[in-house]
């Protein structure tokens, strides 16, 4: 990996780490993922577990003003799940692979759903990138190429991507289910704006939020694929900021503010 290279991967995680609202660093992400990886200008995102019946797919493209779904006939032949699904059920590996390794080449070409990519996309290969920590037969990433195969160097290249992308994942749910609680809690005033007045982070957000679930910094280094020497400083900033000297105190601290949901049984 080039150094170039190397450092649009930082860029990405420190945009993650940076940005309190998630879902702005999807086009980011769609933006520099294909680069990378080798992929055409064409990015799928697939969270939900696959289904041929029901579920959402978006499709990125560089400069978009945010996903779009893909059309009736391509959203089936993507929610079936062929290869991935087949191979994911086969194995434990969550490596980076394509559609070409995961049925076979030849297999591969010669399907429905290949020949169904080629007509809506105009694309020859697919690069599926799945979360590290994906317990169902597919959640993360496809990316499209057209002509030349996704080389080894490709494949390489995805593989680094794969914690940052998975952190991303981490990090967004965690500020998506601490905005939502946050404001279920407190209707009358915003959630962002508190975390503003003491200057948390949105690291610093998704530490308390898991604080406040007793975890500990093994725990919640675990929940965020960080290590627990980084949650400690997390943890130590978060004392500073709230004024506060240990953990107990700093929710409590939080739940007065309605920088976090107060239990029912402290509610008036």
């Amino acid at each position: 990996m080039s150094a170039r290279e190397y450092a649009r991967i930082l860029d990405l995680a420190t945009a993650a780490l940076h940005e309190r609202y998630p879902d702005r660093l999807w086009p980011l992400i769609a933006a520099e993922v294909p680069r990378i990886c080798g992929g055409d200008d064409l990015f799928i995102r697939k969270s939900e577990e696959w289904s041929a019946e029901a579920g959402t797919v978006r499709l990125w493209t560089p400069g978009s003003p945010g996903a779009g779904c893909v059309n009736d006939d391509a959203g089936r032949a993507l929610r079936h799940g062929y290869p991935w699904a087949d191979y994911a059920r086969s194995t434990t590996d969550r490596a980076p692979v394509t559609a070409g390794q995961a049925a076979g080449e030849r297999t591969w070409r010669m399907s429905p759903t290949a020949a169904m990519m080629r007509t809506a996309f105009g694309t020859d290969h697919i690069l599926g990138l799945p979360l590290p920590r994906a317990s169902g037969p597919f959640n993360g990433y496809l990316l499209y190429r057209s002509g030349s195969a996704f080389t080894e160097a490709h494949l390489a290249r995805a593989r680094r991507l794969q914690p940052v992308l998975d952190s991303i994942e981490r990090q967004h749910e965690l500020l998506v289910q601490w905005r939502q609680a946050t404001r279920s809690a407190d209707a009358h005033s915003d959630p962002d704006e508190r975390a503003d007045d003491y200057g948390l982070t949105p690291r610093e957000i998704s530490v308390l939020s898991l604080l406040a679930k007793s975890l500990t910094a093994t725990a919640i280094g675990r929940r965020l694929g960080i290590s627990p020497r980084t949650v400690h400083k997390h943890i130590e900033n978060l004392y500073r900021k709230m004024g506060t000297t240990d953990r107990m105190a700093t929710v409590l601290r939080a739940k007065a503010c309605h920088l976090l949901p107060r239990s029912p049984e402290a509610r008036p």
